[in-house]
This record gives C-alpha cells, structure tokens and sequence, in this order.
C-alpha cells in the first residue's frame, strides 16, 4: 500500500513541473478538537516556511504550514477555525462568473463558504477553488464542492457548507508547495 501511494505521489508530482514540492508524511495530529492540526517530518531543514501551501496527494488544498521548526512542522488544515481561504465558486455547466466567498474553517461543519452574493447562482456540487485575492494561495487550487447552500431571504450574503475533496482525516503524505510564496512571505 505505501508504495503505491509513493507511485502516486511521484506522478502527482510529475504533473506540476512547474511547482517545487517537499513531501511529506503526517506523524500526528492535534489531540486536542479545539483545532485541526497535522504533524508532518519535514521543517525548516527541507525549506518549508510558515504560510506555504498545503496539497493532497492529488492536488487539492489542505492547508498550510503553521509552525515550522528545524525536522517537523504543524499542518493547519482548511478546516481549522483559524483558516480563512478566498475562494471562487464554479457554476457548473453555465457561462456565469465564478461567485467569490471566503472558506472558513468550522469545527462541526467542516468548512462553510461565507460572504457569497445573494444574487450568486450557487447549487451543490459547484466546484470551489482559490480565488488567488490576497495573495496567500496560487489561484485555482481546487477545495472541494459545495454540499449544501443556506439562504436567508433577508441575509446581506449567501452561505454554503463545502465538502473538500480530500479525505483529511486519513492524511497521510501531502505536498508542500515550495516555489510559490504567499504575501505575507514575500519581500515587498
């Protein structure tokens, strides 16, 4: 099984010749449940750096590096309650402009999508992707799908809950995007 996923791995990897990418394998989580937070065996001694991008095996956003320290580092995961990614709904099939919304993470829901417009054509199964506003993520890194979609006739914006599209309690080797540095690491 674990070289199958390694195969796996190397051909994700193959696929993004433009990305630099550490892998990595998680060796823990947060026990606490007040936060979703992963261990994994690289760290500053590999070039991971606080903020970086955080893939799945198969390309999807999970999070980012929070705490880096010489041979490990923590993992905040997308659905963690201090996870905010903005975002860009997909309609699927339609010609309309990707409604924008911000990801945040839930400890019940998961992650629910906020500040979506209420004129917004949002239904489940709508692909959602970073939006690449504010600079802390490369655009189109795929998050998962809209499950479901909460309207309030009288609420200022929509809200929706996503269902990411990697399996993030059964994490086991991701991919630190390495090449691509978000704002607040990069040099002004």
């Amino acid at each position: 099984r674990r070289v199958r996923e390694l195969e796996e791995a190397l051909g994700f990897k193959d696929s993004r010749p433009d990305d630099q990418l550490v892998v990595a394998d998680v060796i823990a989580q947060d026990p606490s449940g007040l936060k979703r937070a992963l261990a994994i065996n690289r760290g500053s001694k590999d070039g991971l750096d606080e903020g970086m991008v955080v893939l799945s095996r198969d390309g999807s956003l999970v999070g980012t590096v929070s705490v880096v320290h010489d041979d490990f580092a923590w993992l905040r995961l997308i659905t963690d309650p201090n996870s905010a990614v903005n975002v860009a709904v997909q309609p699927q099939g339609e010609e309309t402009a990707a409604a924008r919304g911000i990801a945040v993470g839930d400890l019940r829901a998961g992650v629910s999508l906020e500040m979506l417009p209420t004129e917004a054509a949002i239904k489940q199964g709508d692909l959602v992707t970073t939006s690449g506003l504010g600079g802390n993520y490369p655009r189109a890194l795929l998050l998962g799908t809209v499950k479901t979609v909460e309207e309030k006739p009288q609420a200022p914006s929509k809200r929706a809950v996503l269902e990411p599209s990697a399996e993030l309690s059964a994490l086991e080797t991701v991919f630190i995007v390495t090449s691509f540095k978000p704002a607040r690491l990069s040099a002004p």
